[in-house]
């Protein structure tokens, strides 16, 4: 089971690379179609060129991309009249990540913003990312709710835990969860689910703990009883909204540790060496 250490450090290192975002995000525009652009003579400064340096050769490079591709190279390659800014040239986020693979590597900040716009054109990227959030939310509040849990009179945390996760996994065991899903490797199956079902599990355990704290008088088959219902609810709510129940939910492809050991070492490449240990 991946540790809250390890899960916190790497979330810490998130936020503080999505700071260094910012100046990124600042400096696009909207074309008014709902699509993002961002002026290549800013973004060349944010690469770590200077002023007087040319970035024409990668862009080129990544038009000559583009056009192989058979991509409109007006639609991803604006020109600045739109905006009443002759000379200047406004790319998409597809147009800058090409433009960046064609920079100057040997500039530092060239990784943080292929970082940036990677995020923006691979969903996957984004959804390990979201993961590592949930899993850690999960893991936090967890612990608030074993804490509801014993104050309320639980005794026996697995037959407290069983009952809640079952209920919103349609009867299913916590062994059956993970031979469905084909989690052949030992810990909690939490650590091999994806964000939209961490996030129902996350529902399920600070609603719970919320439940407990509101109501007097517990024991423990009131307080499993608490969770059951709960998990129901959460469960019910799922199909009303006509969305995948837990249980019918795919693996994630990398278990929670390995995904944590791959985020570092990316974000150890694209964070400034004094930002990268935490």
């Amino acid at each position: 089971m991946a540790t809250s250490d390890k899960l916190a450090e790497i979330n810490a290192l998130i936020a503080e690379r999505n700071s260094e975002f910012r100046p990124i995000g600042e400096i696009a525009v909207d074309r008014g179609d709902g699509e993002t652009l961002w002026p290549v003579s800013k973004l060349k400064l944010l690469f770590g060129y200077r002023p007087d340096e040319s970035i024409r050769p990668a862009l080129d490079r990544a038009k000559i991309a583009a056009g192989h591709a058979e991509w409109d190279l007006k639609e991803h390659f604006v020109d600045g009249d739109l905006f009443n800014e002759p000379g200047e040239i406004f790319v998409t986020k597809y147009a800058a990540f090409l433009v960046i693979q064609n920079a100057d590597v040997q500039k530092r900040p060239v990784a943080l913003v292929q970082a940036f716009f990677a995020l923006q054109i691979d969903k996957q990227l984004l959804e390990d990312e979201k993961r590592l959030r949930f899993r850690y939310e999960v893991q936090t509040e967890n612990k608030k709710l074993a804490g509801a849990a014993v104050e309320a009179g639980v005794k026996d945390m697995a037959k407290f835990n069983g009952m809640g996760i079952s209920t919103l996994y349609g009867g299913l065991s916590v062994g059956q969860i993970k031979s469905r899903k084909g989690i052949r490797e030992s810990g909690t199956f939490l650590d091999y689910v994806g964000s939209e079902e961490l996030a129902a599990n996350l529902f399920r355990i600070t609603q719970t703990a919320a439940s407990l704290r509101r109501q007097v008088a517990l024991d423990e088959n009131k307080a499993c009883n608490t969770h059951r219902r709960v998990s129901d609810d959460v469960r019910q709510t799922i199909v009303r909204a006509g969305n995948t129940l837990p249980e019918d939910l795919p693996r994630a492809a990398l278990g929670i540790d390995k995904l944590l050991t791959v985020k570092k070492r990316d974000l150890t490449k694209t964070l400034p060496p004094s930002k990268a240990t935490v």
